[in-house]
């Protein structure tokens, strides 16, 4: 018997049988277009989450520094803007932010005064290290170039310095003897020192305060975790190359331990989204060799007839096993359907973009993983079939 003949009978008892099948088809739908959705949108959130900088706080940071126990003792080491340029150069560096210090400064609103740390900062800054602002903006670009006399203020010098009720965006702080407009508040951050600092631009930092030129720290944020490890040697390569006789002075940090965390629990999720799906799957598998097993009880007297006028046992399997991909084949059509609307509809919810090699291996895998669930589930009910006895079948009511 020709295979097109085969098809032709197998989609016709398909559709003949349509609601014993339907059950099965809707498992096998499930499964397929959750793992559809899953291995395509998993990939892209695992790729997102590298820029999801509250999720991972300084997991992605690579720090360049200088040890200051050292610096005290023997040297006062720098980085200068030609390290800076050439860092933002590096293959998976997403941004990358210098920083300016200044350890006490005294803060002044009317009579009252605290001391706290400056740190002089360009606008980029909030989006390397994140940085939320819950109240006003953040230092801006045209700030850091006009050089603005403006600052984003911890909390906790809002507290001291403001009485309670005023609103603290627009007033005037003395900052290290100069007048400084509060344009925003920081909120909650990773660092909680920056709770009890103010930010101001780094052009005004480094023209106007003492002290505060010389870069000594330089914030390099990752694309995502699988980079850290390869950027942290190219940065540590970048700025001892620049500057060799400082090199012993030099650190080049990153958290390893943070991201082996993250990759952890990403895994953990994995694993139960998988196992889910692989026992929808199982079930649906499950549900095949029934229906199909329940298929042959009922058509004994019609396989009897086809052996007596000619057909082989490899015919009769040929077509039971051909029974069974199709219907895991149309379940794996209907799942993919609905595994390209959910891509579609997480795509605009979660305002990302899937690698469309993932998306294609997914919905090729999909339809290998039904074949495959087909014959493995198909193959004992039609084995049972092709090794009927025709005068036996024939006989049986």
């Amino acid at each position: 018997m020709l295979l097109s003949d085969l098809t032709t009978i197998s989609l016709r008892q398909l559709y003949r049988n349509q609601r014993r099948y339907k059950s099965v088809i809707i498992g096998i739908a499930l499964g397929i277009a959750g793992f559809v959705t899953v291995l395509t949108m998993g990939d892209s959130v695992e790729s997102d989450l590298g820029h999801n900088l509250e999720l991972l706080g300084a997991a992605t940071i690579v720090k360049a520094t200088y040890d200051y126990d050292r610096m005290k003792r023997w040297h006062h080491g720098q980085y200068y803007d030609r390290d800076i340029e050439q860092l933002r150069n590096l293959p998976g560096a997403k941004s990358v932010s210098p920083a300016v210090f200044s350890g006490s400064e005294v803060f002044a609103y009317g009579d009252k005064k605290v001391r706290g740390r400056l740190i002089g900062v360009q606008d980029n800054f909030f989006q390397t290290i994140y940085i939320p602002v819950s109240k006003g903006r953040q230092i801006s670009e045209a700030d850091e170039a006009q050089r603005r006399s403006v600052c984003v203020v911890g909390p906790k010098i809002i507290e001291t310095l403001l009485p309670k009720g005023v609103d603290p965006i627009g007033q005037k702080l003395l900052v290290g003897g100069h007048t400084m407009e509060i344009i925003g508040i920081v909120g909650g951050v990773e660092d909680k020192s920056l709770l009890e600092s103010i930010l101001i631009p780094m052009s005004v930092a480094r023209s106007r305060i003492p002290n505060m030129y010389e870069i000594r720290d330089i914030y390099i944020r990752a694309v995502n975790w699988d980079m850290v490890a390869g950027l942290q040697e190219a940065v540590r390569n970048v700025v001892m190359s620049n500057q060799p006789g400082y090199s012993e002075g030099m650190e080049v940090r990153f958290y390893p331990e943070r991201i082996e965390t993250i990759k952890r629990a990403v895994m953990l999720v994995k694993l139960f989204l998988y196992a889910a799906l692989a026992v929808t799957l199982l079930l649906a598998g499950l549900g095949i060799t029934n229906v199909m097993l329940a298929a042959v009880r009922e058509r004994t007297t019609e396989i009897g007839l086809r052996k007596a006028v000619g057909a082989t046992e490899r015919m009769i399997m040929n077509q039971f096993l051909l029974e069974s991909v199709s219907i895991s084949l149309m379940g794996a059509l209907v799942g993919i359907l609905v595994g390209l609307i959910s891509v579609e509809v997480l795509k605009s919810v979660m305002e990302t973009t899937p690698a469309y090699e993932v998306f294609v291996a997914s919905l090729i895998g999909g339809v290998i993983f039904s074949v495959l669930l087909g014959i493995a589930s198909g193959y004992v009910p039609a084995k049972r079939a092709s090794r009927l006895d025709a005068a036996e079948a024939m006989r049986f009511e």
